[in-house]
């Protein structure tokens, strides 16, 4: 088999030649990527030089692992340009301004990009909910998309391209908000937080209709602060399935597998989406410390159903020796690996200081251990 029919039998819920192992590594990718070219992260994130899908597809390669390419997009419009400035430059970081000018008023971000770190939003754009949702609920009306898939990847057949779909409302609100203020959002505001809610909520599902006739392989939904980490099962069931919900029975109708990622603590969260949704697979599924999911019992619950990535913690994979992250490969693949729909991968995606012995260590015990 080659890596793209590899993934896409795992994912199927079905049992491929050998288990596929597919790690979140776009930090360490990111890390490889300046300690051989030397230079700054900024080039990535702001320039585009090279893409940050470029970085990761060369990090996969290095591994000799099976690809998950889930920086895939469909041709858009964006109907509003927003003016970027550059407003302080140092040998530690770029900072940029970005203003969106729009009927209601401005909408302001501010962006760090460190030399050798992700980016950061250092001011989000929703400050006062009542002035500035406004702004961006009419910037989100005037983007335009098509059916169709923006660009080639390089994948090729060592792996499958996922479209980046939408999050989750929780995840959309954190990125526009902050993470502690939107929260309190959900409790101080209910009614307004309500009505945002439907409002993204069909923003979400015309996008959706929109992605799946482009015809891509996986739609993809990104919903790490949709974690029961940072909300309550609560919000989680009013905020975040019903997104869930129309997303997967869209991609089901549309014969598109959908693949939902949402770290941390998740185990009611993958349990509500076996109950209720029309998922396919679930990653990345963290056990302890980090997270709340047995992986042998999440395979015995949800496996019929799910196809199952993950979860090789990224704390052992920072701390421990080769030798534990071995036995822990082992485990994984003993746990959930047996009648197929399991797909070897890390529980998140580790720092980029992680040891690489270690991440060659899951990638060697893999191939070692992942032969049906």
């Amino acid at each position: 088999m080659t890596g793209k029919e590899r993934l896409l039998s795992a994912f199927g819920n079905k049992q491929p030649d050998i288990v596929p192992i597919a790690p979140d590594i776009d930090l360490i990718g990111m890390r490889w990527w300046h300690e051989k070219t030397r230079k700054p992260w900024w080039n990535v994130f702001l320039y585009g030089d090279p893409s940050f899908e470029d970085v990761y597809i060369e990090a996969n390669r290095k591994l000799g692992c099976e690809i998950w390419d889930y920086f895939g997009r469909i041709r858009s419009e964006p109907g509003v340009k927003a003016e970027r400035k550059i407003i302080e430059q140092t040998d530690a970081a770029i900072t940029q301004e970005i203003i969106t000018h729009t009927p209601y008023g401005d909408l302001k971000d501010v962006v760090a990009f460190p030399r050798d770190a992700p980016p950061w939003s250092m001011e989000k754009y929703i400050k006062d909910i009542d002035q500035d949702w406004p702004k961006l609920k009419w910037v989100m009306e005037q983007a335009v998309y098509y059916p169709e898939v923006a660009a080639s990847s390089k994948v090729g057949a060592s792996g499958v391209i996922g479209v980046t779909g939408r999050t989750p409302f929780p995840d959309f609100w954190v990125s526009r908000r902050g993470a502690e203020r939107a929260v309190l959002d959900f409790y101080d505001y209910p009614e307004l937080m309500d009505d945002i809610f439907q409002f993204y909520r069909q923003y979400v599902s015309d996008f959706i209709k929109i992605a799946v006739q482009a015809k891509p392989e996986v739609i993809w939904i990104p919903a790490s602060s949709s974690s029961l980490s940072l909300i309550s099962p609560e919000i989680y069931r009013n905020y975040s399935l019903p997104i869930v919900q129309d997303v997967t029975a869209l991609c089901k109708k549309a014969g598109v597998l959908s693949h939902a990622h949402t770290c941390g603590k998740s185990e009611k969260v993958v349990a509500m989406n076996y109950q209720e949704t029309d998922l396919n697979i679930m990653e990345p599924l963290e056990g302890s410390p980090t997270g709340d999911i047995d992986l042998k019992a999440a395979k015995q619950k949800f496996g019929d159903k799910f196809c199952l990535k993950g979860n090789i913690n990224t704390v052992l994979l920072h701390k421990g020796k080769p030798g534990d992250i071995k036995d822990a490969v082992k485990q994984a693949i003993a746990d959930a690996a047996f009648g197929g729909g399991f797909v070897l991968s890390t529980g998140d995606s580790p720092g980029s200081n992680t040891p690489d012995e270690n991440i060659h260590a899951m990638v060697e015990a893999g191939r070692e251990y992942g032969k049906y």
